[in-house]
């Protein structure tokens, strides 16, 4: 199957992400020296349902990097799902914030979800 290497849309680039590895934090400050505004990010109006094997219902996280993390699961509902998210995961910070990475070409809004639900919210 052919790629164009060009198309952000078919093709997402992911860096090497390890978990474990310590990561740069973004302070409340940083997103005014690099010029990024939290809205900005996937995780203020993107969800993605999962249900896990052997689970016994599905969960809501904010992203596809996070999808095995549980202090990221935001509800069972997408409506449970409209709060703040913290930006306190390793991928956070040098795939999306400094990495300017998303996992999709253009951003839409949920039907009944608007990005003004949900907020990243900077630690520290």
């Amino acid at each position: 199957m052919p790629v164009d290497a060009h198309d952000p849309v078919q093709l997402v680039l992911f860096p090497e992400m390890d978990a474990t590895k310590d990561v740069p934090e973004i302070t409340a400050a940083c997103w005014g020296i690099l010029g990024v505004a939290p809205d900005a990010m996937m995780c203020a109006s993107s969800r993605m349902v999962v249900r896990r094997k052997g689970a016994p219902h599905p969960t809501v996280v904010p992203c596809t990097l996070l999808p095995y993390d549980p202090q990221f699961e935001l509800g069972r509902t997408l409506r449970e799902a409209g709060g703040p998210v913290p930006l306190n995961h390793p991928h956070c910070a040098p795939f999306c914030v400094l990495g300017g990475g998303s996992c999709t070409a253009a951003r839409r809004e949920l039907p009944g979800f608007s990005s003004a639900m949900s907020r990243p919210t900077a630690i520290g």
